[in-house]
């Protein structure tokens, strides 16, 4: 299967939103990204180049350098087709997406991956001064973020990137649990691993020193009194650690999501149309 190319007018529009020094880079690659190709090596190097620029859509430069690197150091690699040449674009697919808002947050859905197993699923956390987001995605097309403001009635104490990394979690099974399901989690948070293995073997009292247990004006528990309580009766979880920042699709995807729900917080921003971007992109290139 060939890959979708991206349309010139995105890939002038991605390149604008570029520093120089990215610019050249990501000109050098243009052939993988405006044209689909049948060598499988070519292809992951359109992928990661057109991610990079879906990346820059979304103002993480960072995520779009570390992803032209990734495209780079594919492109150098021995194990292309010989003679591979490209051949003629394909149109992209077109995916329904379905989107709800609640106090929860923004979540949604890309129909077309519906049911897909096995089921992975990667959660993230951002903070910057005194605003939070987190998201998680799905090989499924479920996905989700949310983000908040903190003050003086945070219940976080000391411990604030571990409690966001483990919200991002509560975020993905509050929705995504259920009964006996297999799920794979990715997580790139030591800390936060270490917490849910913990609750896995049903040490559910175990939590971050300083995390405020005291009922929550709406009566309901505190969030990771809840999340320890429903790790501890997923019996098909598996918990995997990831390097953060490597070029993993659903990583790079959940990080993405977690800073769209920072700025949804801080700046007030409708964020729904570009997470749905974002989410279409780095799915189609999981799934092929």
């Amino acid at each position: 299967m060939t890959s979708p190319a991206m349309r010139p007018g995105e890939y002038k529009a991605a390149l604008s939103l570029l520093p120089l020094e990215l610019v050249n880079r990501a000109v050098r690659l243009q052939r993988y990204v405006l044209r689909s190709v049948e060598c499988v090596a070519c292809r992951e190097v359109g992928e990661a180049a057109k991610l990079a620029l879906t990346a820059a859509r979304f103002d993480d430069l960072h995520a779009a350098e570390r992803l032209l690197s990734l495209a780079e150091r594919r492109l150098g690699e021995n194990d292309h087709a010989g003679g591979c040449r490209p051949t003629p674009a394909l149109p992209k697919p077109t995916a329904r997406m379905r989107t709800k808002r609640s106090r929860g947050g923004v979540h949604g859905q890309v129909a077309r991956w519906a049911g897909h197993r096995p089921l992975v699923a990667a959660t993230d956390a951002s903070w910057k001064r005194h605003s939070t987001g987190y998201g998680y995605l799905a090989t499924d097309g479920r996905w989700g973020l949310r983000g908040w403001n903190s003050g003086r009635t945070d219940p976080s104490g000391p411990s604030k990137v571990l409690i966001n990394e483990l919200r991002a979690v509560d975020l993905l099974v509050a929705t995504i649990e259920e009964p006996g399901a297999e799920l794979t989690l990715l997580v790139d948070n030591t800390s936060a691993l270490a917490f849910l293995r913990r609750w896995q073997r049903g040490a559910v009292t175990s939590l971050p020193e300083g995390y405020d247990l005291r009922p929550r004006t709406t009566g309901a528990k505190p969030t990771l009194v809840r999340l320890a309580e429903r790790v501890a009766r997923m019996p098909g979880l598996r918990l995997e650690h990831v390097r953060s920042h490597s070029g993993h699709l659903l990583n790079e995807a959940a990080d993405s999501l977690a800073s769209l729900g920072r700025r949804r917080a801080a700046h007030k921003l409708d964020v729904g149309a570009r997470a749905q971007d974002l989410v279409e992109s780095f799915l189609l290139a999981w799934h092929q």
